[in-house]
C-alpha cells in the first residue's frame, strides 16, 4: 500500500469509524489538544525507519547498502529484525503480554500512516500474528494483533511537529533508559537539523541545556573518530565507549581553551592537542576504560599524562612507534572478504578485535609506565621511595631471556644505569 492509499484509508477511518477512546490529551503545536484514538489495521501503517531505538543501526546499514524504504517488504522485514534485536528478552515478554492483554498504550501515526510513537509495539503485534501457529495461540487471542490503536495526526503535521512528538513520547519519558546511548546524540542532531534550539531540545528530552550542548560537542568528536577509522555513519561501533568520548570531549575542550594551563608544565601547541586526540582515539578503539583512560587526556586531581612534557613525549613517541608497526587491511577489503550473510558491524568488530590483540601489550605497558611516572612526579616522591621502585623493577628483569643477552640496546641501557648509580654514589660520598 503506497502513501496515497494509506492516507485515504486513514481518512476513511476518521470519518466512518467509532474511536476507541476520546478526549485523549496530546501536546501538539504548542498546546494541549483533546483527540481520539482509533483502531487501525496494521496493513495501513508503515514503520518509521529512523525510530529512536534503531536509528544508529539503520544509518549504518544505509551507509553501506541502500536507503531503506518502509513500503518495501524486504526493508520492512529488516526494520522489524532491528527492532526485535534491540531488546530481545523484553520484546519477547511484551509480545506475549500483547497477545494476552492486548495493546494497553496507544501510539501516534501520521496522516499518511507512518508510525511516530509505537514502532516497537506495532512490530511485535505483526510478529505475534505471523507466529500465531508457532506459539499455538488461539485465533481469538491473536486476532487483535492485526490492529494498532493510535492517534492519527492532522494533515498539516510537518517535520518539526513529527520530530517533537517522537522525542517527547519516546526519549522524554521514563522508558528512554531502554534506548541505546548513542541514539540520544543522533536525536539531538536530528532536532537541530529541523530548527529546534538548545532550550527546546532540552525540554523535549527532559534534560538540561548543559547536557544537550555536551552531546552536540561529543557527537562531532564521535563522527571524527568514525571518519578516522573509515567507519563513517557506523554508529553501532560506539556502543560501548560513550564514557570515553565524554571524558575526551571535556578534556580536549579544557586543553584547547587553555583553562587548565596551570596544570601543565609546558606550553603545548594545537598540534600537540591533535596528537592527544589521535592517541585517545586509538585507546577508545582499544576500549580502555575509566580512570586509566582519563589519565591520558583529562586534567584533574589525579593528573593527565599530557600535562607533563617529558612524560607525554615519551608516551607519544612509543605509541606512534607501535602504531607504525601495525599493518591492517582496509575497511573495504575486510568487508569484501567477509561472508555476505555476516552483519557489517560484526565484521568491523572482528577487525577491531584482531587489531587489539596485536597492540594490547604495548598499549597497556606504555600507559601503565607513563601513569606511574606521572604519579611519582605529582607526589614529589622522596629519593628513597624512587630508589626502592627502581630496585624492585631491576629485580624483575629476567636475565635468562635471549633478548637480555643479545639485544645491544639492553647493554647500552645497563651502561647508562651504571653511570647514573656511580654519580649518585659520588653525591653520597661513597
Amino acid at each position: 500500500m503506497n502513501e496515497t492509499q494509506r492516507r485515504e484509508q486513514l481518512k476513511k477511518i476518521i470519518e466512518e469509524s467509532e474511536p476507541i477512546s476520546t478526549g485523549v490529551a496530546l501536546r501538539y503545536q504548542g498546546e494541549t489538544k483533546r483527540v481520539c484514538v482509533y483502531r487501525i489495521p496494521l496493513d495501513f501503517l508503515v514503520y518509521n525507519k529512523y525510530n529512536g531505538r534503531i536509528s544508529s543501526r539503520v544509518k549504518a546499514y544505509e551507509r553501506l547498502n541502500h536507503e531503506l524504504n518502509s513500503e518495501n517488504d524486504e526493508d520492512r522485514e529488516l526494520i522489524e529484525k532491528l527492532l526485535w534485536e534491540s531488546k530481545v528478552e523484553r520484546n519477547r515478554k511484551t509480545m506475549e503480554d500483547l497477545v494476552e492483554n492486548g495493546q494497553m498504550r496507544h501510539g501516534i501515526v501520521t496522516a499518511d500512516g507512518v508510525i511516530i510513537d509505537g514502532n516497537r509495539r506495532a512490530s511485535l503485534l505483526n510478529r505475534a500474528y505471523r507466529e500465531r501457529d508457532k506459539h499455538k495461540w488461539s485465533p481469538v487471542d491473536v486476532d487483535k494483533c492485526r490492529y494498532f490503536n493510535a492517534i492519527i495526526l492532522p494533515q498539516d503535521a510537518g517535520p518539526r511537529d513529527i520530530q517533537q512528538l517522537e522525542t517527547t513520547y519516546q526519549m522524554g519519558e521514563d522508558d528512554k533508559l531502554d534506548y541505546n546511548p548513542i541514539e540520544k546524540y543522533l536525536k539531538v542532531r536530528d532536532l537541530t537539523d529541523v530548527g529546534f534550539d538548545i532550550d527546546e531540545i532540552a525540554k523535549m528530552m527532559n534534560e538540561s541545556t548543559a547536557d544537550i550542548k555536551k552531546w552536540q560537542r561529543t557527537l562531532v568528536l564521535m563522527d571524527e573518530y568514525l571518519e578516522t577509522l573509515g567507519y563513517e555513519d557506523m554508529y553501532p561501533m560506539l556502543d560501548r565507549v560513550e564514557d570515553q568520548f565524554l571524558s575526551l570531549s571535556k578534556g580536549l575542550k579544557d586543553w584547547q581553551d587553555r583553562s587548565v594551563l596551570a596544570k601543565a608544565n609546558w606550553e603545548y601547541s594545537d598540534a600537540d592537542i591533535d596528537d592527544l586526540k589521535v592517541i585517545a582515539f586509538d585507546y577508545i578503539r582499544y576500549e580502555q576504560e575509566g580512570k586509566e583512560f582519563r589519565r591520558i587526556c583529562k586534567p584533574g586531581k589525579e593528573g593527565s599524562i599530557f600535562q607533563d612534557r617529558l612524560i607525554w613525549e615519551s608516551f607519544r613517541d612509543t605509541h606512534f612507534e607501535t602504531m607504525d608497526a601495525i599493518a591492517e587491511e582496509s575497511v573495504d577489503e575486510e568487508i569484501a572478504h567477509a561472508h555476505a550473510d555476516i552483519d557489517v558491524v560484526d565484521v568491523l568488530r572482528a577487525r577491531d578485535s584482531k587489531w587489539k590483540s596485536e597492540i594490547s601489550d604495548s598499549f597497556k605497558n606504555n600507559l601503565k609506565y607513563s601513569v606511574r611516572r606521572l604519579d611519582d612526579r605529582m607526589e614529589d616522591a622522596k629519593p628513597k621511595e624512587i630508589l626502592k621502585k627502581v630496585r624492585d623493577l631491576l629485580k624483575e628483569i629476567d636475565t635468562e631471556q635471549d633478548s637480555f643477552l643479545n639485544d645491544e640496546g639492553v647493554a647500552t641501557l645497563v651502561s647508562e644505569i651504571n653511570r647514573m648509580t656511580y654519580r649518585l654514589k659520588r653525591e653520597l660520598g661513597q
